[in-house]
């Protein structure tokens, strides 16, 4: 008689879950780049740029595209105190792009990405929530940069013929 109740209570869970949908799904915006690209990334760059750049194009030996970088911070304090203490910083980063195809040396994309984000630090010594808080609103900006990059791109194809 156990035998019966299990064997119908796993047919119940098995027919009442054979319509599960899944709610996360790959997006259908693949990045045309990935494992096809050679980046050129300049000594400057910051290193979460540079891990970014990598995590998102790859980089291979056998490449069909080459993208340029050229990164540059722009840091502004907004609300000073009369102590010279920045109460606000805001943040630009701006990426300057250049994508070339590998055998003809025309440049088929070109576009600069202004990403920007405010900052208010908690304390004028170390605070490592503070830190950590930064740490992930530029990371974050980094990465809203470079897949603005990857939205906009429109690769031109006139210079392949």
């Amino acid at each position: 008689m156990i035998i019966k109740y299990i064997a119908f209570t796993l047919l119940f869970f098995v027919f009442s879950c054979s319509n599960i949908e899944f709610v996360l799904k790959d997006s259908s915006l693949k990045n045309p780049l990935k494992n096809k690209t050679a980046l050129l990334i300049d000594k400057s760059s910051e290193e979460r740029f540079t891990r970014s750049l990598y995590s998102n194009f790859g980089n291979n030996e056998k490449y069909e595209y080459i993208l340029k970088t050229t990164f540059l911070e722009k840091k502004e304090n907004r609300i000073v105190k009369n102590n010279q203490v920045a109460e606000k910083i805001e943040y630009a980063l701006e990426v300057n792009y250049d994508l070339f195809y590998k055998t003809s040396e025309c440049r088929i994309y070109n576009k600069t990405i202004i990403s920007k984000f405010s900052f208010t630090p908690k304390s004028a010594g170390y605070n490592f929530g503070s830190d950590r808080s930064f740490d992930k609103l530029y990371s974050s900006s980094v990465d809203q940069n470079i897949n603005d990059f990857i939205d906009t791109l429109q690769i031109n194809n006139s210079c392949l013929e």
